[in-house]
Protein backbone atom coordinates (compact mmCIF):
# COMPACT_ATOMS: atom_id res chain seq x y z
CA UNK A 1 0.00 0.00 0.00
CA UNK A 2 1.09 3.60 -1.01
CA UNK A 3 0.95 5.90 2.11
CA UNK A 4 1.39 9.46 1.63
CA UNK A 5 2.56 10.83 4.64
CA UNK A 6 6.50 11.02 5.82
CA UNK A 7 5.90 10.14 9.28
CA UNK A 8 9.65 8.79 9.33
CA UNK A 9 10.12 12.39 9.57
CA UNK A 10 7.97 12.66 12.00
CA UNK A 11 9.64 10.17 14.04
CA UNK A 12 12.49 11.48 13.48
CA UNK A 13 11.89 15.06 14.59
CA UNK A 14 9.71 13.72 18.04
CA UNK A 15 12.51 11.30 18.76
CA UNK A 16 10.27 8.77 18.73
CA UNK A 17 9.25 5.59 17.10
CA UNK A 18 6.05 5.33 15.00
CA UNK A 19 3.33 2.18 14.82
CA UNK A 20 2.03 4.11 12.01
CA UNK A 21 1.91 3.14 8.23
CA UNK A 22 4.29 5.39 6.20
CA UNK A 23 2.18 7.21 3.56
CA UNK A 24 3.53 9.07 0.38
CA UNK A 25 1.06 11.06 -1.83
CA UNK A 26 2.46 13.06 -4.67
CA UNK A 27 1.39 14.46 -7.87
CA UNK A 28 2.40 12.56 -10.98
CA UNK A 29 1.70 13.80 -14.62
CA UNK A 30 0.60 16.73 -13.61
CA UNK A 31 2.19 20.43 -14.09
CA UNK A 32 3.38 23.83 -11.51
CA UNK A 33 0.66 25.77 -11.11
CA UNK A 34 0.03 28.90 -9.08
CA UNK A 35 -1.59 29.19 -5.33
CA UNK A 36 -3.19 32.16 -6.84
CA UNK A 37 -5.51 29.34 -9.17
CA UNK A 38 -6.26 27.37 -5.96
CA UNK A 39 -6.19 29.76 -2.88
CA UNK A 40 -7.74 26.64 -0.90
CA UNK A 41 -4.46 24.98 -0.80
CA UNK A 42 -2.25 24.72 2.28
CA UNK A 43 1.65 23.20 3.34
CA UNK A 44 0.86 21.51 6.46
CA UNK A 45 4.18 21.73 8.54
CA UNK A 46 5.45 19.68 11.44
CA UNK A 47 8.04 21.92 12.95
CA UNK A 48 8.22 24.19 10.25
CA UNK A 49 8.79 20.74 7.77
CA UNK A 50 5.87 20.16 5.30
CA UNK A 51 4.62 16.65 5.89
CA UNK A 52 0.86 16.99 3.80
CA UNK A 53 -1.56 19.13 2.19
CA UNK A 54 -4.72 20.57 3.62
CA UNK A 55 -8.04 22.72 2.35
CA UNK A 56 -9.02 26.40 4.24
CA UNK A 57 -12.72 25.58 4.84
CA UNK A 58 -13.38 29.07 6.56
CA UNK A 59 -10.90 31.85 8.10
CA UNK A 60 -9.89 29.26 11.18
CA UNK A 61 -10.47 25.66 10.33
CA UNK A 62 -8.09 23.57 7.61
CA UNK A 63 -9.22 19.82 6.66
CA UNK A 64 -7.15 17.57 6.52
CA UNK A 65 -6.04 13.75 6.49
CA UNK A 66 -6.13 12.01 10.07
CA UNK A 67 -3.35 9.78 9.32
CA UNK A 68 -1.45 13.32 8.64
CA UNK A 69 -1.97 14.45 12.58
CA UNK A 70 -2.24 11.01 14.19
CA UNK A 71 1.58 10.87 15.38
CA UNK A 72 2.13 14.59 16.46
CA UNK A 73 1.95 14.60 20.02
CA UNK A 74 0.80 18.27 20.51
CA UNK A 75 -1.31 21.04 18.09
CA UNK A 76 1.85 23.57 18.42
CA UNK A 77 4.08 21.58 17.14
CA UNK A 78 1.86 21.72 13.85
CA UNK A 79 1.34 24.68 11.61
CA UNK A 80 -0.27 25.70 8.13
CA UNK A 81 1.28 28.09 5.69
CA UNK A 82 -1.04 29.38 3.35
CA UNK A 83 -0.84 32.17 0.29
CA UNK A 84 2.29 30.48 -1.34
CA UNK A 85 2.73 28.36 -4.15
CA UNK A 86 6.58 27.04 -2.40
CA UNK A 87 5.77 24.82 0.41
CA UNK A 88 8.61 26.14 2.49
CA UNK A 89 8.95 29.72 1.89
CA UNK A 90 6.48 32.72 1.56
CA UNK A 91 2.73 33.13 2.11
CA UNK A 92 1.56 33.58 5.88
CA UNK A 93 2.25 30.82 8.55
CA UNK A 94 -0.86 29.95 11.25
CA UNK A 95 -0.14 27.95 14.73
CA UNK A 96 -2.67 25.19 14.82
CA UNK A 97 -4.05 25.25 18.34
CA UNK A 98 -6.71 22.06 18.38
CA UNK A 99 -6.72 18.50 16.22
CA UNK A 100 -9.73 17.00 16.19
CA UNK A 101 -9.45 13.68 14.09
CA UNK A 102 -12.74 11.51 12.77
CA UNK A 103 -13.27 9.06 16.59
CA UNK A 104 -13.24 6.49 14.15
CA UNK A 105 -10.65 6.73 12.29
CA UNK A 106 -8.15 3.28 11.66
CA UNK A 107 -4.76 3.21 10.82
CA UNK A 108 -4.50 -0.03 9.47
CA UNK A 109 -7.32 0.71 6.90
CA UNK A 110 -7.57 4.13 6.80
CA UNK A 111 -11.40 4.56 7.16
CA UNK A 112 -12.74 7.80 8.47
CA UNK A 113 -9.49 9.76 6.79
CA UNK A 114 -9.92 13.32 7.98
CA UNK A 115 -9.12 15.49 10.69
CA UNK A 116 -10.59 19.76 11.60
CA UNK A 117 -7.44 21.82 12.49
CA UNK A 118 -8.45 25.01 14.42
CA UNK A 119 -5.70 28.33 13.94
CA UNK A 120 -4.31 30.41 16.07
CA UNK A 121 -6.02 33.64 14.16
CA UNK A 122 -8.00 33.36 11.48
CA UNK A 123 -6.26 33.83 7.49
CA UNK A 124 -6.36 37.21 6.03
CA UNK A 125 -2.88 37.10 3.90
CA UNK A 126 -2.99 36.88 0.21
CA UNK A 127 -4.11 34.41 -1.99
CA UNK A 128 -5.47 32.09 0.46
CA UNK A 129 -9.47 31.62 0.57
CA UNK A 130 -11.68 28.76 1.81
CA UNK A 131 -13.38 26.42 -0.51
CA UNK A 132 -16.85 25.25 0.19
CA UNK A 133 -17.71 21.97 0.63
CA UNK A 134 -19.85 19.76 -1.10
CA UNK A 135 -23.18 18.90 0.38
CA UNK A 136 -23.74 15.56 2.16
CA UNK A 137 -23.90 12.44 -0.36
CA UNK A 138 -22.96 9.13 -1.23
CA UNK A 139 -19.75 10.30 -3.02
CA UNK A 140 -18.79 11.66 -6.63
CA UNK A 141 -20.25 10.42 -9.96
CA UNK A 142 -18.25 8.16 -11.70
CA UNK A 143 -16.33 10.21 -14.77
CA UNK A 144 -16.32 13.48 -13.25
CA UNK A 145 -13.27 15.49 -13.34
CA UNK A 146 -11.34 15.68 -10.22
CA UNK A 147 -8.79 18.53 -9.94
CA UNK A 148 -5.97 17.18 -7.27
CA UNK A 149 -3.06 19.73 -6.06
CA UNK A 150 0.03 19.36 -3.87
CA UNK A 151 3.53 19.44 -3.19
CA UNK A 152 5.47 15.84 -3.24
CA UNK A 153 7.87 14.12 -5.90
CA UNK A 154 6.23 14.16 -9.68
CA UNK A 155 7.33 10.35 -10.07
CA UNK A 156 7.10 7.43 -8.05
CA UNK A 157 10.60 6.87 -5.45
CA UNK A 158 11.01 11.10 -6.69
CA UNK A 159 12.17 14.27 -4.84
CA UNK A 160 9.40 16.61 -3.48
CA UNK A 161 8.19 19.36 -5.80
CA UNK A 162 8.94 22.58 -4.22
CA UNK A 163 6.27 24.32 -6.74
CA UNK A 164 2.40 23.60 -6.25
CA UNK A 165 1.44 20.85 -8.94
CA UNK A 166 -2.00 20.18 -10.40
CA UNK A 167 -3.35 17.30 -12.17
CA UNK A 168 -6.94 16.33 -13.49
CA UNK A 169 -8.26 12.64 -12.72
CA UNK A 170 -11.52 11.47 -13.64
CA UNK A 171 -13.68 10.00 -10.67
CA UNK A 172 -14.19 5.92 -11.46
CA UNK A 173 -17.35 3.71 -11.15
CA UNK A 174 -17.59 2.06 -7.43
CA UNK A 175 -17.60 -1.30 -9.32
CA UNK A 176 -13.46 -0.34 -10.52
CA UNK A 177 -13.21 0.97 -7.51
CA UNK A 178 -13.78 -2.44 -5.83
CA UNK A 179 -12.37 -4.43 -8.51
CA UNK A 180 -8.97 -2.53 -8.17
CA UNK A 181 -9.57 -3.13 -4.17
CA UNK A 182 -11.15 -5.86 -3.44
CA UNK A 183 -12.40 -5.95 0.15
CA UNK A 184 -10.66 -2.99 1.24
CA UNK A 185 -13.05 -0.07 0.20
CA UNK A 186 -15.55 1.48 2.91
CA UNK A 187 -18.21 4.21 2.23
CA UNK A 188 -15.82 6.56 3.75
CA UNK A 189 -13.36 6.57 0.55
CA UNK A 190 -13.67 6.91 -3.51
CA UNK A 191 -11.40 6.72 -6.33
CA UNK A 192 -10.08 8.76 -9.13
CA UNK A 193 -7.63 7.40 -11.80
CA UNK A 194 -7.39 6.32 -15.23
CA UNK A 195 -7.61 2.37 -15.47
CA UNK A 196 -5.65 0.83 -17.91
CA UNK A 197 -3.71 3.89 -18.89
CA UNK A 198 -2.28 5.30 -15.52
CA UNK A 199 0.40 8.27 -15.66
CA UNK A 200 -1.93 10.15 -13.37
CA UNK A 201 -2.52 10.59 -9.73
CA UNK A 202 -2.21 11.86 -6.30
CA UNK A 203 1.02 9.94 -5.05
CA UNK A 204 4.17 11.47 -1.37
CA UNK A 205 3.91 15.17 0.34
CA UNK A 206 -0.30 15.05 -1.02
CA UNK A 207 -1.86 13.13 1.51
CA UNK A 208 -4.63 15.32 2.96
CA UNK A 209 -4.87 17.62 -0.32
CA UNK A 210 -7.69 18.90 -1.61
CA UNK A 211 -9.97 16.96 -4.18
CA UNK A 212 -11.88 19.17 -6.13
CA UNK A 213 -15.17 18.63 -8.31
CA UNK A 214 -17.21 21.31 -10.30
CA UNK A 215 -15.00 24.22 -7.33
CA UNK A 216 -16.23 22.11 -4.43
CA UNK A 217 -14.29 20.44 -1.98
CA UNK A 218 -15.71 16.68 -2.31
CA UNK A 219 -12.10 14.69 -0.99
CA UNK A 220 -9.32 14.67 -0.01
CA UNK A 221 -5.94 12.19 -0.57
CA UNK A 222 -5.67 9.09 1.34
CA UNK A 223 -4.00 6.19 0.17
CA UNK A 224 -3.54 3.81 -2.77
CA UNK A 225 -1.21 0.82 -4.64
CA UNK A 226 2.03 2.33 -5.98
CA UNK A 227 1.76 5.94 -7.92
CA UNK A 228 -0.03 6.65 -11.02
CA UNK A 229 -0.31 2.47 -11.96
CA UNK A 230 -2.87 1.82 -14.78
CA UNK A 231 -4.53 -0.73 -12.70
CA UNK A 232 -4.28 1.00 -9.33
CA UNK A 233 -6.51 4.17 -8.84
CA UNK A 234 -6.05 6.50 -6.25
CA UNK A 235 -7.97 6.29 -3.16
CA UNK A 236 -9.69 9.63 -1.48
CA UNK A 237 -11.41 10.41 1.73
CA UNK A 238 -15.14 10.52 0.64
CA UNK A 239 -16.21 14.01 2.71
CA UNK A 240 -19.89 13.74 1.29
CA UNK A 241 -20.56 10.96 3.77
CA UNK A 242 -18.29 12.82 6.80
CA UNK A 243 -20.31 16.20 5.72
CA UNK A 244 -22.33 16.03 9.33
CA UNK A 245 -19.08 15.21 11.26
CA UNK A 246 -17.85 18.28 9.68
CA UNK A 247 -20.35 20.53 10.08
CA UNK A 248 -20.82 19.32 14.13
CA UNK A 249 -17.28 20.24 14.94
CA UNK A 250 -15.88 23.04 12.47
CA UNK A 251 -19.44 25.06 12.37
CA UNK A 252 -18.72 24.69 8.46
Amino acid sequence: MRYLVLLGLVAFVLGQETSVPRLDGRIVGGEATSIATYPYQISLQLLSTHICGGAIISSDWIITAAHCVVDSPVPSYLSVRAGSSTRNSGGQVYTVVKVISHPSFLTSTLDYDVALLQLSSSISTTNASAISLAASGTGPAANLTAVVTGWGATSEGGSAATTLQVVEVPVISRTDCETAYPLRLTDRMFCAGILGVGGKDACQGDSGGPVVIDGLLYGLVSWGDGCARDDAPGVYTNLQVLRDWISTNSGV
